[in-house]
């Protein structure tokens, strides 16, 4: 698929996670799976309050400039240029980027610890887990990884599905055959059992794990956003539009 916007010219993003926002911009333009993993912040000095939001923390904002995306540059490689000018431009998390059969990963690798200093860091879908090999629906089975994730760390992990109008929306867009099937893992890096379960989706998904800091320890979270990739179109009018992809892997 070819990208959207080839020929536009260089762009400042600016937010609270510019290169989660930057990641979802080249997913959007290549119809392809780009997910995104941050671990938990606990540095003062990156993290602001909000009003009304009690001891919620949240990443101070941050900006960088988007090189520009030439029209062929495959997506592996447009990934590498936007992380190598994310790098240059923040300070904070520092991540790597992996690859898998369902697309590209940007994962950290170093951050901030409670003290400022700059140490190695993961995510939480870098524990090795196990999930029993039982027979479930898909919408089951991802929250039994869920489970299996909060049993072996102490953080909260959350899962959410934003996409979800009705309680089988997920399952129907998973579309497995039959609708309960058995599957499981042994000893298997978290990343890589949800990679294996959205593998068997007759719709492509994909996922951003985002933490929510907070000056109380207990009330700090994780949540792993799991939907459909949208790519951009044009409509009726010529004018930009994005659409779901439904049903792309012909299972």
């Amino acid at each position: 698929m070819q990208i959207a916007a080839a020929q536009q010219p260089a762009n400042v993003i600016t937010s609270a996670r510019p290169l989660d926002d930057a990641g979802l911009r080249l997913q959007e333009q290549y119809g392809k799976v780009v997910t995104y993993e941050e671990p938990l912040l606990t540095w003062p000095g990156e993290l602001q309050g909000i009003p009304g939001r009690k001891s919620d923390l949240f990443p101070t904002p941050q900006s960088f400039t988007m090189p520009e995306i030439r029209l062929g540059t495959d997506l592996g490689n447009a990934l590498k240029d936007t992380m190598a000018a994310y790098h240059q431009a923040t300070s904070g998390i520092r991540f790597q980027l992996l690859s898998s059969k369902l697309g590209f990963h940007i994962v950290p690798v170093e951050a901030h610890d409670n003290t400022g200093q700059s140490v190695p860091t993961t995510s939480l879908l870098d524990q090795i887990i196990s999930v029993p090999s039982e027979a479930r629906t898909a919408n089951q089975h991802l929250d039994a990884l869920g489970a299996a994730i909060n049993s072996v760390q102490p953080i909260r992990l959350e899962i959410s599905i934003p996409f979800q109008m009705r309680p089988d929306s997920f399952d129907r867009a998973f579309r497995a055959q039959p609708p309960v099937f058995q599957w499981g893992v042994q000893s298997t890096v978290a990343r890589d059992a949800l990679i294996d379960l959205l593998n068997q989706s007759a719709t492509t998904m994909s996922w951003h794990l985002r933490c929510q800091a907070s000056a109380q320890p207990s009330d700090r979270f994780c949540t792993l956003n799991v939907g459909l990739i949208q790519v951009l179109t044009t409509d009726s009018q010529g004018k930009p539009d994005k659409r779901p992809i439904f049903f792309d892997r012909g299972r």
